[in-house]
């Protein structure tokens, strides 16, 4: 089986793709990332940019955990993802603070409500609700379309 980890360069998704390979089991662990070349082994890098959509669907191809995620939620499953969404105004926001450091810090980038409703669409997922929190983080509840 191939396991795919998206964010793969980051400080979480190094965590994720060296845990993967601990308890591997024989599975193929690809990390996919803007930085493909920083991967090292056994893990394979792959080119994967959110900004770039187009870049997705290569470094998604082949992968087994990725694709069969939405299909494996039974019907009533919830996925839930702690985020920070960036208000679509232009007011004030800490979020906003976080994505110019994202961006300087990674080069990533922090969504709006809207990108993270097409970013789980494209994976048939709706977002049902974004419930505030006393943080600067929001929680996402997605069930399948």
């Amino acid at each position: 089986m191939k396991i795919g980890v998206s964010g793969a360069s980051g400080h979480l998704g190094r965590a994720v793709v060296s845990e993967l390979l601990r308890r591997s089991d024989g599975h193929e662990v690809v990390a996919i990332t803007r930085t493909p070349e920083t991967v090292s082994g056994p893990a394979q890098g792959r080119f994967g940019d959110y900004n770039r959509p187009e870049s997705l669907a290569q470094a998604y191809a082949g992968l087994d955990r990725l694709q069969n995620c939405r299909n494996s939620m039974r019907p009533q499953a919830k996925v839930l993802a702690v985020e920070c969404v960036v208000p679509e105004s232009g007011e004030p926001s800490f979020s906003k603070l976080l994505d110019l450091n994202m961006m300087v810090m990674t080069g990533g980038r922090e969504r709006t409500e809207r990108e993270f409703r097409e970013l789980f669409g494209s994976s048939g997922l709706s977002i049902t609700k974004v419930v505030s929190t006393a943080s600067p983080l929001q929680i996402i509840e997605a069930i399948r379309n």
